[in-house]
């Protein structure tokens, strides 16, 4: 039986749980020494229009014979809605057949999407096409990004995967879920790896 890590929170009695986020960058992962120190994973399914990561198979059949809880994102390239709309499709064509007990992401840092004003835009219509296909759509985005770029509809509506590295505790006043907060070594993992820590265990 793989150990979980609970960090029990005293006020609450909340759990958090150790995640890490996985790519092709990350290569060949040994899932069954990894699964000992992370309970969830959110990995790359693909990126821009149709692209798919090289590693996702291999991730999510590993993972998930390992008893890792599973999450997907798609990283955008968009530079309309249409563009999101598109990603969107090629997302739930990814997911397809496949079972996940964590969110999916969409996957929003391109500087393009920031300085075009459009990020909530592509963000509802991506989301919305998810939603439409019963999964549970988030978005990935850095502290920075959602203080300045994101509108309350967005924040308050999807479940938010927060990037804010280098604190100990996240300064962003909305509310998340899963706070992605450095790199970090895991047995079975690359080298290094982007950490998480979950703090809602969507299967319990």
């Amino acid at each position: 039986m793989r150990t979980v890590i609970y960090l029990i929170l005293i006020l609450g009695i909340s759990c958090v749980f150790q995640g890490a986020d996985v790519s092709k960058w990350d290569g060949d992962n040994d899932w069954e020494a990894a699964s000992k120190t992370v309970y969830f994973t959110i990995m790359r399914a693909g990126y821009g229009f149709g692209h798919i990561d090289a590693y996702y198979e291999t991730n999510y059949k590993n993972a998930k014979a390992n008893g890792v809880k599973l999450g997907a994102y798609w990283y955008s390239y968009a530079s309309s809605v249409s563009d999101a709309v598109q990603e969107a499709n090629y997302f739930v064509k990814a997911l397809k057949g496949k079972q996940f007990e964590w969110p999916v992401y969409y996957d929003i840092e391109e500087k393009s999407i920031f300085e075009a004003g459009i990020a909530s835009d592509i963000a509802k219509a991506f989301c919305n096409i998810l939603e439409a296909n019963k999964y549970f759509c988030g978005i990935y985005s850095s502290k920075s990004f959602f203080d300045d770029y994101f509108d309350d509809e967005v924040k308050t509506k999807y479940t938010i995967w927060l990037a804010q590295w280098n604190v100990e505790v996240p300064t962003y006043k909305g509310n998340y879920d899963v706070w992605q907060y450095g790199f970090a070594k895991i047995p079975g993992i690359g080298d290094n790896v982007d950490v998480d820590k979950g703090y809602k265990d969507f299967e319990p």
